[in-house]
């Protein structure tokens, strides 16, 4: 307890008594702070001592309620009636008037996270919800082929796939065709790997087939129209418009590279078709030529219709995602190119506060140089610290004459071009042979000599070819 002049006492407990108790004392500990500069260096151990409790002459009494006084000397009685009832109505006292400090409710905060231990508490769904509804799809479909609680959760909820592709490319990316779903769209366009031969290297998806393949793959499960057509006069068909309308195609150049969605324009591009798709249209119009010999094309009319729309869809929706996929990697290309250039003019500015300075033309000379501005990142300082010291020896290896090969043919290629292209970009000029070289002159030498008499007894002939 704390009086108000600032000092620290207790009153030792007393235990109630029918006789009359002994004078009351009580202990004294002076905690009042030392003031002053020098306080803490002249501190001193403040011993307690034992005083007397008694009643200060011309104090005055607190006025209590009567009814309150009442209550409080049959409190009173009640306390000295049993040492008992004194000990349990102290605590209810206390419990009541003084809660403890472990009573007092808990701050609540944020759970820590920590690498290799595990939460007592998971998270309910809807927040794993939130968290994937922002994660990268292609993040989405790595969890669901490594995790399987994920593959569960994204399995069972689709619309979580397109939450998380409109939240990264917004309205702008197509939205896939009717017959493909959302995990199938995310894994043709993020998953990696060749779709039939497993060659893990393939990026390449062909949207006309909605397949992920190989080179070698695709050109061993496509067919070219005019060996199509020579399959389908088998069944009675001979018609190109019908072909083109009931099967997706693609486009071929003339050195057999895939072009784009079909059907070609130009007689230099050939149209193929999905071999197993050509095998298959012509087992449907085999098995309707045989159940119904007379009216076969009026059987197939109606489900050629809807092939027909299945195709223009998927034809339809291929255009969009190659001029998507083209966009994207011009503005990709055009992003690229803006922070080389900012990486030149922040080299540039910095190299030239040196002492001594850099010029232009030494730092196009440096290899350092040439291999920084080549990195299609933002400048800062961390990168320029990187650089610096290269760039220093370098140029300070052109100054004094000492310049590397690497360096001499990157001076002579930016002397040459204007340009700082590196040296693994310069094209290779392949050295001349020793034996081709000529030789100095020297009228009187053996060799002048030889050919000066080769010359005077054949005027008509000509040097051999190199032997190469």
């Amino acid at each position: 307890m704390v009086n108000v002049k600032n000092v620290a006492f207790k009153v030792n407990k007393q235990t109630p008594i029918s006789q009359t108790p002994p004078q009351a004392y009580g202990t004294v500990i002076n905690c009042r702070k030392p003031g002053g500069k020098r306080a803490f260096k002249e501190l001193k151990e403040v011993r307690s001592h034992s005083v007397p409790l008694t009643n200060v002459s011309g104090t005055k009494k607190r006025k209590r309620d009567g009814r309150k006084s009442e209550e409080f000397q049959n409190h009173a009685d009640f306390l000295t009636s049993a040492p008992a009832n004194a000990q349990a109505a102290l605590a209810a006292m206390r419990e009541a008037t003084q809660p403890l400090i472990t009573q007092k409710l808990k701050q609540v905060k944020p759970t820590r996270f920590r690498k290799g231990k595990v939460l007592e508490k998971g998270f309910d769904l809807d927040t794993w919800w939130t968290i994937l509804t922002f994660s990268d799809p292609a993040q989405l479909l790595e969890m669901r082929q490594k995790i399987p609680s994920c593959y569960r959760f994204l399995r069972n909820n689709p619309m979580l796939w397109v939450h998380s592709r409109t939240n990264l490319y917004g309205d702008d990316m197509p939205e896939p065709p009717s017959d493909l779903d959302e995990f199938q769209y995310a894994h043709l366009r993020h998953g990696h790997g060749c779709m039939s031969c497993g060659a893990p290297s393939t990026r390449k998806t062909y949207w006309a087939f909605l397949r992920r393949w190989c080179k070698t793959c695709l050109q061993s499960k496509t067919v070219k129209e005019h060996d199509a057509l020579i399959s389908m006069r088998d069944v009675g068909i001979e018609d190109v418009t019908f072909l083109r309308k009931c099967l997706p195609s693609g486009v071929f150049d003339s050195w057999g590279n895939f072009v784009g969605v079909g059907p070609a324009s130009t007689h230099s591009l050939k149209t193929i078709y999905l071999l197993s798709e050509v095998n298959k249209l012509q087992c449907e119009v085999r098995a309707a030529a045989e159940l119904y010999p007379d009216t076969w094309s009026a059987e197939l009319r109606p489900r050629m219709a809807q092939k027909f729309a299945m195709v223009d869809e998927r034809r339809a929706f291929a255009r969009k995602m190659e001029l998507w996929e083209e966009a994207t990697r011009n503005s990709k290309a055009s992003d690229y190119q803006a922070k080389k250039a900012a990486r030149k003019v922040y080299f540039e500015d910095r190299a030239s506060k040196l002492d001594p300075p850099i010029g232009l033309k030494e730092m196009e000379a440096c290899p350092s140089y040439r291999r920084a501005v080549a990195i299609p990142k933002d400048p800062n300082n961390t990168s320029w610290q990187q650089l610096k010291p290269k760039l220093e020896m370098e140029a300070a290896e052109l100054r004094l004459g000492r310049a590397t090969p690497e360096t001499r043919l990157g001076t002579a290629s930016a002397s040459a071009s204007g340009t700082s292209t590196p040296s693994n970009m310069q094209p290779y000029h392949h050295p001349i042979p020793a034996f081709l070289a000529m030789p100095p002159h020297h009228p009187h030498h053996p060799y002048h000599a030889h050919h000066q008499h080769q010359h005077q007894h054949h005027p008509h002939s000509h040097p051999h070819p190199p032997p190469y």
